[in-house]
């Protein structure tokens, strides 16, 4: 079935464009203006519904990378170390499927931020090389997610450098969509 949550989005801001603003008149500008953000969030994941799986599947395996490099301190604390084995094999187990089922990449990839954040956690309190160790790995892991959600983010007019951000379709290896009138 094609998924049509493009379309969903559209017709919804459009809708809030169409009818709704122009109903609430000049008499309540609030609302309006309430309205005017709601549809521009609509827009925003509507541009960006062809790229939901891939920015997610790209998380997951960046955390899963991440976890597996932190999997060679297993000498941590005991929840700590317990609680990667288990994250590192559901997510091994995910990776394994052509497709998980609906939400199950948020739920390890959920899993897996908690177990790193185990981990740093207890390389708090181990000797300062491991922790440095740690958090170095930690950061390095990281600026690939942040580099992907500045891409992600672009369209909002946030990023104080946008002209540095590359394409979100090279980054997560998806087409490029055609552009839309609004």
């Amino acid at each position: 079935m094609v998924n049509k949550s493009a379309n969903t989005f559209d017709a919804a801001a459009r809708s809030l464009r169409t009818t709704v603003t122009p109903a609430l008149g000049e008499s309540n500008s609030l609302a309006a203006e309430q309205v005017r953000v709601i549809a521009g969030v609509l827009d925003f994941y509507r541009d960006r519904a062809q790229h939901e799986y891939p920015r997610k599947l790209y998380e997951f395996r960046t955390y899963l990378a991440l976890a597996e490099r932190l999997s060679d301190y297993l000498d941590m604390d005991r929840d700590a170390r317990s609680l990667l084995v288990d994250a590192l094999e559901q997510a091994r187990a995910t990776d394994r499927l052509a497709v998980p089922e609906y939400g199950q990449l948020d739920r390890v990839t959920d899993e897996l931020t908690r177990a790193i954040a185990g981990m740093v956690r207890s390389a708090r309190t181990s000797d300062p090389d491991t922790g440095a160790e740690i958090s170095r790995l930690v950061l390095d892991h990281s600026r690939p997610l942040v580099e992907m959600q500045r891409s992600w983010f672009l369209p909002q007019g946030v990023d104080p450098n946008p002209a540095a951000v590359p394409p979100l379709r090279s980054l997560l290896g998806t087409p490029a969509a055609p552009p839309r009138a609004h």
